[in-house]
């Protein structure tokens, strides 16, 4: 039970992580070999997420969704982990799109002044 309520907080963090990535490839902010990386990345996160604890439970001969000593501190660190990620990779983002229009507005400028200079 404690193993899908893990799963349950989790989803949205990485189904928001993909709508963002979507929504930002689709307004052409991103370009699609940067969309490919982060999709594929949050998706092997969720994988990794769905995927972990019942693969261990198997090679220890257990019922798979077993989860008796899964504690809540872990289903929270590991939720606090993944949206740490979120947030980082956000943020990543926005501060590559600040430099791209940092640079766009400098080489702006820098034509702007040198078409001024020659008049």
């Amino acid at each position: 039970m404690r193993y899908i309520f893990l799963v349950i907080l989790n989803l949205p963090i990485t189904g928001l992580a993909m709508l963002n990535i979507l929504t930002q490839y689709k307004l052409g902010k991103i370009s699609k070999r940067r969309f490919t990386h982060q999709f594929i990345f949050w998706v092997v996160v969720l994988a990794a997420l769905v995927l972990s604890f019942p693969l261990y439970n198997m090679s220890r001969n257990k019922p798979i969704l077993e989860s008796s000593k899964l504690s809540l501190i872990d289903i929270f660190e590991s939720t606090i982990i993944i949206y740490l990620v979120y947030i980082i990779n956000n943020h990543r983002r926005k501060i590559e799109q600040n430099e791209r229009l940092i640079r766009d507005l400098h080489q702006e400028i820098s034509i702007r002044l040198s078409t001024d200079g020659k008049s």
